[in-house]
């Protein structure tokens, strides 16, 4: 009687895995057939998971880990439109000793969350160097990764952090150093322009003021973000809405982006990254973009309707949310503007 006992166990165990990789690949094969008739290119499949997760040189995981991984993975993965290529150039970033140096361990369960919101590999090559380095921010190597990834998350600039640290760290500032980086971060996340603030705190000594000024100074105004309505607004108009307040405001709302010339969306601030001084033409002629995100039912959803159903807690779960190409994207998955 035990040992039938036992073999149903083992049955019903198999019977629970057999299903859930079936469902798992049953919508693969949905999301890759949808995508194919709307002439989209398909992202990543099963087995080139398998293989990089697999691989010495990607997770290095066990067969049956990297099998089961990349069948539960593949099918929000493709819908994110994340390819291996990309997945590889992240993993490079993120474990190389000249980066982040994060161990192998770190990679297995901290990479997918990242790909799914599509962080710029290169970006955050380039945020860590300018956190990292001792002629710039300077930080503890401890705290490199985190806020790297914290202020590519807000497309923060790295020239900029540069700027902001050397302004804040000299006359007529004169802050110490870890004030100087604390004050560095925050404005960094926010969007400040450092020219604007050394201006304002000369005329006025007060780096409260100086701070509002500069921050709506940024991005000649042009930036928006969505507030707890849903709807989109200048740091001037939560400056003027929220008041002392607007600060934990501004940095609490998602970006505003729109669609550039190669199909994808991007914020105010990669517009000027990648266009410099022509930018705003470009940004003033682009579409606004419908972003879209995985919500905790696996299902694709925009702002308004995370606004609607999870009310003044959307903005937190959006930006933990897996990121999929805007309503208005071509579907073409290397993000590359043009």
């Amino acid at each position: 009687q035990e040992e039938c006992s036992e073999t149903r166990t083992v049955n019903q165990v198999e019977v629970s895995v057999y299903f859930f990789r079936s469902t798992a690949m049953a919508r693969y094969f949905l999301i890759a057939i949808s995508a194919l008739l709307a002439g989209q290119a398909l992202a990543v499949s099963p087995e080139e998971l398998e293989s990089f997760f697999y691989s010495p040189s990607g997770l290095d995981m066990s067969r049956a880990q990297a099998q089961s991984l990349a069948v539960q993975e593949a099918p929000v993965l493709t819908q994110c439109g994340v390819t291996i290529s990309y997945l590889k150039e992240l993993w490079s970033v993120l474990y190389s000793p000249s980066a982040f140096d994060w161990p192998r361990s770190d990679g297995q369960t901290k990479l997918l969350p990242l790909a799914k919101q599509r962080l710029d590999p290169s970006q955050l090559k380039a945020m860590y160097g300018a956190l990292y380095s001792a002629s710039s921010v300077d930080l503890p190597k401890s705290e490199c990764s985190s806020r790297s990834i914290e202020l590519v998350k807000y497309r923060s600039e790295p020239d900029q952090v540069k700027a902001l640290f050397a302004v804040l760290y000299s006359s007529p500032f004169n802050l110490g150093r870890t004030d100087a980086q604390k004050q560095t971060l925050e404005l960094a996340a926010a969007g400040c322009d450092p020219t604007a603030l050394k201006a304002s705190y000369t005329a006025s000594r007060d780096l409260d003021a100086a701070t509002s000024s500069a921050v709506r100074a940024n991005l000649n105004g042009e930036a928006r973000r969505y507030a707890k309505d849903g709807k989109a607004y200048s740091v001037s108009d939560f400056q003027q809405h929220y008041s002392y307040d607007y600060m934990r405001e501004w940095m609490a709302a998602p970006l505003e982006k729109r669609v550039a010339n190669d199909g994808m969306a991007y914020s105010a601030s990669e517009f000027r990254m990648h266009y410099t001084s022509s930018w705003e033409s470009y940004w003033h002629a682009a579409l606004d973009a419908t972003q879209l995100r995985i919500a905790e039912d696996g299902k694709t959803y925009s702002i308004e309707d995370f606004v609607q159903y999870y009310k003044d807690s959307w903005q937190q779960k959006w930006s933990q949310a897996p990121e999929v190409p805007c309503k208005e994207c071509q579907g073409k998955q290397e993000a590359v503007l043009v």
